[in-house]
């Protein structure tokens, strides 16, 4: 039995991403315009901005792996299904690396400009138009929480630029939340753990 709903159907999910691809790339843009790079710049507001898209879309957040100063370095939402199965986690950074030099830039690193078809900007690639994306796909999978089987998973780490995978550990600390499938590029930091997929 499968985990997700298939009432949707494959035609119908490309038809929603074509729909979609708009509005993603908009908040894309969003994020990628506040600065986050790790160790340098605060990751409150790049979490306030997902915060604030998802719960003006319908959903519940929550703020996890508090500095020592209780700011918090990650958001999560969750969306149950109807029924038992297991905890399907959409994971990615939201914070970036540094700048570098800004003049060898084509765009300015915070420009979130769009040419020919590509989003520039640090943090376009890793990871904050995935990012937009999960959200989008979390948004539209919650209209179908009654079909599908175990828990949709929303997490966005603002602290793994700095090696420290705060949020993630937070997570995965087993008085938050159960193990379950979790879906990432950060396959170095959690290989320890059950139910992990490394997208090829």
């Amino acid at each position: 039995m499968s985990s997700l709903p298939t009432s949707i159907g494959r035609s119908g999910s490309l038809e929603q991403a074509r729909g979609d691809l708009g509005s993603v790339t908009r908040f894309a843009q969003q994020l990628v315009r506040l600065r986050s790079r790790a160790g340098i710049d605060p990751p409150g507001p790049v979490l306030d901005l997902l915060d604030r898209w998802l719960v003006q879309h319908g959903l519940t957040t929550m703020r996890i792996g508090m500095k020592g100063d209780g700011e918090p370095l990650a958001v999560m939402s969750e969306i149950p299904g109807a029924h038992p199965g297991p905890r399907w986690v959409l994971d990615a950074c939201v914070d970036t690396a540094p700048f570098g030099d800004a003049a060898l830039w084509t765009h300015p690193p915070t420009s979130g400009t769009v040419q020919d078809g590509w989003l520039h900007g640090r943090g376009a690639a890793d990871c904050k138009t995935a990012a937009a994306i999960f959200c989008h796909v979390a948004w539209r999978l919650r209209r179908y929480a009654s079909e599908f089987h175990g828990t949709l998973t929303l997490l966005f780490d603002a602290d793994e630029h700095t090696g420290r995978f705060g949020g993630v550990r937070a997570f995965l600390d087993p008085d938050l939340a159960e193990r379950g499938v979790v879906l990432t590029d950060l396959g170095t930091a959690l290989r320890e753990h059950a139910g992990l997929v490394e997208p090829r």
